[in-house]
């Protein structure tokens, strides 16, 4: 789910580049790209932050990332931060896409995926499949702290493949925790394979307490516990209470898929449908 606007600066960090840097915008007044940017991070770049990687910092320009490989490492510096849509405006957002590599930082990292400096700021994170790895120790969605400071509009967007989609992990997480108009959460998944079997995974909570808040909207629709969504045919449970891995707490973020004997029946009475025509 990447901005479409034309880039006036396209930077690859590939094999042979590696960047250890303090801070690095991607779209911002006084940037490191500049006006409208995108930044390809590939197979076998290192970026490592020790304090700022903003993507998207301006009233008047967009920052884009596009990561298939490679390893962020964000965190060994003051603030330790990810900003998707830093202090933009509507339209001139922040838009980072990864479908492989990793983003890590579980140590003291914070992903933020809008408002992450600025009232209205608008972020966009998008997640492609199975084959990255993204582990932080926080995750603000629509917001940059746990009382709703600098809200402003985050959508998390997930395109689930064959083998499924990757999860974010994180150690506390916050959706619009004080569920107010200024702040935003979206949440959107869609199908872009055959549909995976099972259960689907999108947070993964890796703290002991629940998630602060809930996303304002599941695909346009409600976003509450128990809402559901159809993806491939199926009927599938959004919930904020999954459990997931090792840790035995029901605190994490899926869509949950009916049982398999419920899809059989369904199958079954599709079929005698059709046969009745």
């Amino acid at each position: 789910m990447v901005s479409r606007h034309t880039p006036s600066t396209v930077c690859t960090l590939n094999t042979t580049a590696s960047l250890v840097t303090n801070k690095l915008t991607v779209g911002g007044s006084s940037a490191s790209l500049d006006t409208s940017p995108l930044l390809y991070i590939v197979d076998g770049a290192s970026l490592t932050i020790g304090n700022e990687f903003q993507v998207g910092d301006s009233s008047s320009k967009r920052g884009r990332v596009i990561q298939t490989g490679g390893t962020v490492v964000i965190g060994g510096g003051t603030y330790n931060k990810l900003e998707v849509g830093y202090k933009s405006t509507a339209g001139y957002g922040g838009y980072y896409t990864i479908s492989g590599g990793s983003i890590s930082g579980a140590s003291a990292g914070k992903l933020y995926v809008g408002g992450g400096g600025a009232i209205g700021s608008e972020g966009v994170f998008t997640i492609q499949g199975s084959a990255a790895t993204i582990d932080v120790a926080y995750l603000y969605v629509g917001c940059s702290s746990s009382t709703g400071t600098y809200a402003g509009s985050g959508t998390i967007a997930y395109e689930v493949g064959a083998s499924g989609v990757t999860a974010i992990s994180a150690g506390s997480v916050y959706i619009d925790p004080v569920a107010d108009s200024a702040s935003i959460a979206t949440l959107l998944v869609s199908m872009t394979s055959t549909n995976p079997v099972g259960d689907i995974l999108l947070i993964n909570n890796t703290g002991t307490v629940a998630v602060h808040g809930v996303f304002d909207t599941l695909n346009g629709g409600s976003a509450i516990e128990g809402a559901t969504v159809v993806l491939g045919g199926v009927t599938y449970t959004l919930t904020y209470v999954y459990t997931a891995g090792t840790d035995g707490v029901a605190n994490d973020v899926a869509l949950v898929a009916p049982e398999p004997a419920t899809i059989a029946l369904l199958s079954l009475g599709l079929l005698a449908i059709r046969r009745k025509k």
